[in-house]
């Protein structure tokens, strides 16, 4: 187990505040569930797996103000952990951008 003085040295490397969520995401043809995101990074759980260093399309959506959208992504793997039949999958952002095509809103 880590240290407090480990894990408070992890939190100063962030450059990003991080927060929780539980988002849905698709994932190159997969499903899962964001568990938190910041400006620069994600993690989220799948039954995808992935590969350490390799590049990944996801699309995240959320509703905000009654609108869906849909934030598709490019990250890069940074972290990969077993979590029984399921993976988590910590991933940097390279390349998000937002969807323009807002299809509906939620009345």
């Amino acid at each position: 187990m880590a240290s407090n003085d480990t894990l408070q040295a992890a939190r100063e490397q962030r450059r990003a505040d991080r927060f929780d969520t539980g988002l849905p995401v698709s994932i190159e043809g997969a499903s899962g569930q964001t568990h938190n995101v910041s400006a620069q990074g994600i993690y989220f759980e799948t039954d995808s797996r992935q590969e350490l260093g390799s590049l990944v399309n996801f699309t995240v959506e959320f509703t905000l103000y009654g609108h869906k959208h849909r934030l598709l992504c490019e990250g890069k793997v940074v972290r990969v952990e077993p979590r029984g039949d399921r993976v988590g999958v910590a991933a940097r952002l390279v390349a998000p951008f937002f969807d323009e095509d807002r299809t509906s809103s939620e009345t």
